[in-house]
């Protein structure tokens, strides 16, 4: 059992330090897994030396019961994580607001509405948004998607699709609240 518990922490250890830089959800929960494995058999290390040289059986259930309360512990925290992902929620570490501020700091830019932003596998942020432009800007369109995209690499976000808007557009259901008035 010592033996077996010295290669499994060897090989588990090995496997850990190659994903733990990892920036992908997939790598982060690999690496946690590493991560369990190493202190499981660690755990069996230490039992087995307990139980080997004291004789202290009882030793084998708690911490087992210790060891599961653990896993659980990282199946809850990356079970968040990954649901957030599934339902394309914005990532934690993007602020809508501060999105928002720097699409309306561009020159011309007169408001944004519709805007989502959401991460594929926890590494590349996407953002698709309707921005209403004043008039004069529309006839350059592609330089103003570029000076609003250049704004967005400030937040990380590495895809966007914009949708430019004359100041007079309507589009979403503002558009049938202004029709039925």
């Amino acid at each position: 059992m010592f033996l077996i518990a010295i290669i499994g922490v060897t090989i588990n250890g090995l496997g850990y330090f190659r994903l733990k830089k990892g920036i992908s959800q997939n790598e982060k929960i690999l690496s946690w897994h590493l991560l369990e494995d190493i202190l499981g058999w660690i755990v069996l290390l230490i039992g087995s030396v307990i139980i080997g040289f004291w004789n202290q059986p009882i030793i084998d259930p708690i911490m087992t019961i210790g060891f599961t309360i653990f896993v659980l512990w990282g199946v809850f925290k990356n079970a968040k994580e990954t649901f957030n992902l599934l339902l394309e929620g914005v990532p934690e570490y993007i602020d809508i607001d501060e999105v928002k501020g720097s699409i309306l700091s561009v020159e011309g830019v007169k408001s944004a509405h519709d805007i989502h932003i959401w991460s594929l596998e926890g590494e590349t942020d996407i953002l698709t948004a309707h921005i209403v432009v004043e008039d004069k800007y529309l006839t350059r369109p592609d330089k103003m998607r570029q000076s609003i995209k250049s704004k967005l690499e400030k937040h990380q976000i590495e895809h966007s699709t914009l949708e430019l808007e004359s100041e007079g557009f309507c589009s979403g259901t503002e558009c049938i609240f202004e029709l039925k008035k």
